[in-house]
């Protein structure tokens, strides 16, 4: 367990802004409180069908959300002995569409009792519910329910693919576990790193991971505590090695390996996370300058630190001023980078990858 205090007091401004732009991104408590009721309104519809157990899943369940809060995640596992044509298991092997549309129809009268203008449709792998009332800040969380089936003789559920008309295994119950398993202490600093990192990639113009592999890299490679910004610039060194090496894992062993979004390659992904690592590790480098762990930090977090790059060269005029060396040498190692940078691009030399 590293001394987390000595080393927030060694990096205080980077700390300092990290946990400013973590406050920033954090989902508004009310926010995730009207999508928690969409999302139990809905499973408490769907138990009503007869389903064996029903689970919550997805960031709102896992604790890593940030703001907006746009869905929340949940599923309902029906048996397959009670299904018997459903699925892999089954003789008939029948896909997942009518069973959806079955679900769909019992559970959207119910929500309708509480939700008038609620609309719903079956994407690939559940059943959408939009509420279609949004709230003060125009905040109007959707709700994603899986209709998923108990697996024979293998861990995990069977989980819809209507792409092919076919059932996928999973296993988003045990992901969940993982995720916010104890000691509270680990947890909660995982579930801060994993939001810093979400912001950061989903941020980008092509984003270099989807949200479960975040998740999942963070299970693998933040294991303890630490100062959050050496957490951070942990999480995105391993996660480019372990891309570079080849796709995630899934953390459950049930599913494939985690896809990247379509269109990244597994080098560019690796080359956007290293820069992003090395912008973090500039951050740290320079910690005794506030204006120049922004500035590394805004590569990360354009919309929250806008004025970043105005303020390098404001603290090298500063530095200047009152003779300040080493701040000289910092400022003058960022601001060029910076003026010449209209936008946030791969590789970690500033050009496309």
């Amino acid at each position: 367990m590293y001394n987390n205090e000595a080393k927030v007091e060694e990096t205080v401004h980077a700390e300092e802004v990290l946990e400013e732009i973590r406050e920033d991104i954090s989902a508004d408590d009310d926010d995730l409180r009207e999508a928690r009721e969409r999302r139990d309104l809905v499973l408490e519809a769907a138990e009503d069908f007869g389903v064996l157990r029903i689970f919550r899943s997805g960031s709102v369940a896992h604790g890593d959300v940030n703001n907006p809060v746009s869905d929340a995640d949940c599923g309902a596992v029906l048996d397959r002995r009670s299904y018997t044509t459903l699925g892999p298991d089954s003789s008939d092997e029948d896909g997942p569409e009518a069973i959806m549309d079955e679900v769909r129809k019992h559970v959207m009268p119910l929500v309708r009792e509480v939700y008038p203008d609620a609309r719903s449709r079956l994407i690939k792998r559940a059943i959408l519910i939009r509420f279609n009332e949004p709230n003060a800040d125009g905040v109007d969380p959707s709700v994603d329910l899986v209709v998923a089936l108990t697996r024979k003789d293998a861990d995990g559920i069977w989980i819809p693919n209507r792409d092919y008309n076919d059932w996928d295994a999973s296993d988003p119950e045990c992901h969940t576990r993982l995720l916010v398993a104890e000691p509270k202490a680990l947890r909660r600093h995982r579930a801060r790193v994993i939001r810093l990192a979400k912001a950061a990639i989903k941020g980008d113009s092509t984003p270099a991971l989807i949200s479960f592999n975040v998740e999942a890299l963070a299970l693998e490679h933040i294991v303890e505590v630490d100062g959050l910004i050496y957490s951070l610039q942990r999480f995105f060194t391993e996660a480019s090695s372990s891309i570079k090496a080849g796709l995630t894992e899934d953390p459950a062993g049930v599913s494939g390996k985690i896809k990247l979004p379509e269109g990244m390659t597994r080098t560019r992904a690796s080359k956007r996370l290293g820069f992003f690592a090395d912008k973090v590790q500039e951050a740290i480098d320079n910690t005794e300058d506030r204006d120049a762990v922004e500035t590394a930090l805004a590569e990360l977090y354009p919309d929250q630190l806008p004025d970043a790059k105005r303020s390098s060269k404001d603290a090298l005029a500063e530095a200047l001023r009152v003779g300040n060396e080493r701040g000289v040498r910092s400022a003058l190692a960022i601001a060029p980078a910076a003026a010449i940078k209209p936008v946030r691009s791969y590789g970690d030399d500033g050009t496309a990858a």
